[in-house]
């Protein structure tokens, strides 16, 4: 017979034992503050009281900004943050944050690139020169480029074939702007050149396409951020709008499993209808709740039981457009049913109202949470900076989602579905049937 001894640790006990009593907690004002700035640079802060701060500089030089002469400079230019600047090396970088315990990433999307930095409160100010140096004084010497090769071919080499069906899905969908890739093509790895990567950088990394969003202090520290940047004064033409057309790419790699992006047409970001359609995508559904369990969701009753397989709904908006449809994973021979399942799904949605409801707190659930993730939480202020000049506390985009009705909900997605079908496909696509089969 096991024992229970370890069910409740010593040391956990003695821990609540010993703090029983709690301190009274401090009330904070945890509002949200934001503006724009006289050169139409975006801020916002959230002063949640966190020992750590974030700070992250959002730009509008996501791939959809890439000349068609030049596609890639994005992942380059997220690819190269860190490298020696015009007043510190690389080493002298990642040495000074490792000794005061900081963190910097760069992450991006089809928008934006995200400059993000983590510090505790006390380290805060040296960590801000750095970041500084990082973003406003970038020299890409061709050199430190070269270095980078490798870790450009691995990040190719580590997608996941999902995240390769989704890619191809937005260059079926758009053509070029969002459907450019995030990612550069092998062929093309190692042929930018670093002056092109200057240029790109120097006429999109500018104040009036930036945000700066703090979470651990306040409006005033963004407001520093900001006077501190050197950025070129310099802009390039906001690029056009994308058009959504609809058709399919086709990538075949082989294997047991075809993974499959069908999607519509969406609403562009800050909409009513955005919302509407994320919470649908989550009504349709988002795998099981419980490991190793069942779903019943829509999507899982429409594919059937056809053997082992993954779907989930999604939504993804951009400033003047958006995608709301399915991934889906399968084996390859059962690939023909469920993928043709999934269509007919999406030209005739139907959602019940128990469904709706879970779909509305599963994505209330996923706002809040990622609320918790400070650096995550920094990222989407900026994004919705960008996207709209405004921008709303999780809190606040939860009180959104209890205010949507079903009725709203189910007219997203009559509207939604009324477009034509789009579709990106990459693994063992023997089986997998063609948009105009659907």
């Amino acid at each position: 017979m096991s024992s229970k001894a370890l069910a409740n640790p010593f040391i956990r006990h003695v821990t609540s034992r010993g703090y029983a009593q709690a301190a009274p907690a401090v009330k904070r004002d945890v509002r949200l503050q934001s503006s724009v700035l006289p050169n139409k640079t975006f801020i916002a802060a959230l002063d949640n009281g966190s020992p750590v701060t974030r700070v992250t500089i959002a730009f509008k030089a996501g791939s959809r900004y890439e000349p068609q002469t030049e596609l890639g400079l994005s992942h380059m230019l997220r690819s190269a943050a860190g490298l020696t600047t015009k007043n510190a090396s690389a080493y002298m970088i990642r040495r000074q944050l490792a000794q005061i315990g900081a963190s910097f990433t760069a992450s991006g999307d089809r928008e934006f690139i995200y400059y993000t930095l983590e510090a505790t409160q006390d380290n805060l100010q040296t960590a801000l020169e750095y970041l500084n140096n990082i973003v406003s004084n970038q020299e890409f010497r061709p050199w430190e480029l070269s270095d980078n090769v490798p870790r450009l071919r691995y990040d190719i080499a580590a997608l996941p074939p999902q995240v390769r069906a989704v890619d191809l899905l937005h260059k079926a969908a758009y053509r070029r702007g969002l459907g450019n890739s995030l990612f550069i093509a092998p062929k093309k790895i190692g042929n930018i050149s670093s002056e092109s990567l200057q240029h790109f950088a120097s006429n999109n990394l500018v104040p009036s396409r930036c945000a700066i969003t703090v979470i651990g202090d306040n409006q005033d520290r963004a407001k520093l951020v900001a006077q501190t940047l050197q950025l070129s004064s310099s802009s390039q033409a906001e690029g056009a709008g994308s058009t959504y057309y609809g058709g399919e790419l086709r990538k075949e790699m082989g294997g047991d499993l075809a993974h499959v992006a069908i999607a519509v047409q969406g609403a562009p970001a800050g909409s009513p209808q955005s919302l509407a359609l994320a919470v649908a995508a989550k009504a349709l559904g988002n795998g099981p709740a419980t490991k190793w369990g069942a779903s019943n969701s829509p999507l899982a009753k429409a594919v059937g039981n056809i053997g082992p397989f993954a779907a989930a709904g999604f939504s993804v908006s951009y400033s003047d457009n958006g995608l709301f449809g399915v991934v889906l994973s399968v084996p390859k021979d059962e690939a023909n049913a469920a993928v043709k399942a999934v269509g007919q799904l999406l030209k005739n949605p139907s959602l019940s109202a128990d469904a709706i409801k879970a779909g509305k707190n599963q994505l209330k659930l996923q706002v809040l949470c990622e609320a918790e993730e400070g650096a995550s939480l920094a990222e989407s202020l900026a994004a919705q900076g960008l996207y709209t000049g405004n921008a709303k506390s999780p809190a606040d985009i939860a009180k959104d989602i209890d205010q949507l009705s079903a009725n709203d909900i189910s007219q997203a997605l009559s509207n939604a579905a009324k477009n034509k079908i789009s579709m990106g496909a990459a693994g063992n696509l023997a089986f997998v049937p063609f948009v105009d089969e659907l």
